[in-house]
């Protein structure tokens, strides 16, 4: 049977840290930044450390010491002592002064600390072929596809993500204080809690919800100018756009649904794209990329070709107009590439030719 066995700190230890602290900090030069963070980790480690502190600060009376501690770096340190009253008076008061400043002293330590939402900001990327999933500091999922790339730039007031190109699917962790918000092209999706892809392509932005429910909008090509509330600056929170008025367009956009986002002329959300629902079927055929796999249903040859493109390196062309609209069905493995041309010639009855080891050609069969 598995024993769990519990060390409690050495009172002696703590003791004799407590009083290294205490002549560290008493020195002639202020504390620097790295002392104050080993300070604040030191104290972090159990009740019986912060105690140990005041205790010893109380005895000693060395509460100018602890006093400096909570003024901010930069200011200078001064030589005046506190005036305290008389010994019978001082140990309670002393007490009490010295835990008021010693939980001013952490809470200045803490707010020194890198904001943790911040953590994940940054560019992320795939290769051709390659597909990547991250979570991100405040829960949400990222899932990229191949050839893909978002920049994120959390801030104090919204989640900003900005796909630069490519297709990603987001799991949102809930967050209602802070909406979470998906830039691409000229559109913005934006969530709290719920999932969707958004694949950035040349003719707009489609948006696939599989959970909950997004907020849809896009830019306003005439590029009027938006007055931000005060709260909303870009220091505060880059994502922030200053300069573009975005419209709902076409609005909200429900689990099962997809549309596709365009840039408006002059405010005019009517053109800003189209709203259609997606039975549940056609949404496992779009996303079927996340499991692996590519799933046509009747599709043309050109269209299933242009899809297979994106996990591959390999130029694959068609010179028959007829057979770019030959229908196509069938599941076919991602990076595979040469087992999906196999297939289409064994079960298409498509011809296959080999230009270079990164070119091949798609055409009729020979008679």
């Amino acid at each position: 049977m598995k024993e769990n066995i519990v060390e409690f700190p050495d009172r002696h230890t703590i003791e004799e840290e407590a009083v290294a602290w205490l002549i560290e900090l008493d020195g002639d030069g202020a504390p620097s930044a790295e002392e104050l963070e080993a300070l604040r980790e030191w104290l972090e480690r159990s009740p019986a450390h912060r105690q140990e502190l005041v205790d010893l600060a109380e005895f000693w009376d060395k509460l100018n010491v602890l006093t400096e501690l909570a003024v901010p770096l930069g200011k200078c340190r001064t030589n005046v002592k506190p005036v305290f009253p008389s010994r019978s008076r001082a140990v309670p008061l002393a007490a009490a002064a010295v835990l008021v400043v010693l939980g001013a002293t952490v809470a200045f330590v803490a707010a020194t600390r890198p904001d943790p939402t911040l953590a994940s900001n940054g560019l992320y990327a795939t290769a051709v072929g390659q597909q990547q999933a991250t979570v991100l500091a405040d829960g949400s999922t990222v899932l990229l596809n191949t050839n893909s790339q978002i920049k994120v730039e959390y801030g104090k007031i919204f989640r900003d993500i900005r796909l630069l190109q490519g297709e990603a699917h987001f799991t949102v962790a809930a967050d209602q204080e802070h909406p979470f918000r998906v830039y691409a092209g000229g559109g913005r999706v934006q969530a709290v809690g719920t999932a969707f892809s958004v694949y950035l392509k040349d003719d707009g932005v489609d948006v696939t919800v599989t959970e909950g429910s997004v907020e849809l909008a896009s830019l306003d090509s005439a590029g009027a100018p938006v007055i931000l509330p005060e709260t909303a600056t870009t220091q505060e929170n880059r994502g922030v756009v200053a300069d573009r008025r975005y419209v709902q367009a076409p609005g909200t956009l429900k689990a099962g649904q997809s549309a596709t986002i365009r840039s408006t002329g002059s405010g005019d959300a009517s053109r800003a794209g189209s709203l259609n629902v997606v039975e549940n079927d056609e949404i496992a055929r779009r996303l079927s990329w996340r499991d692996g796999v590519l799933m046509f249903v009747g599709d043309p040859l050109e269209t299933v070709v242009d899809e297979i493109s994106r996990y591959t390196t390999t130029s694959i062309e068609i010179q028959d107009p007829e057979v770019r609209a030959l229908r196509i069905g069938g599941r076919f493995p991602i990076g595979e590439t040469e087992a999906m041309l196999d297939a289409l010639g064994s079960n298409f009855g498509l011809h296959v030719t080999y230009i270079s080891h990164d070119r091949v050609l798609l055409s009729a069969p020979r008679e």
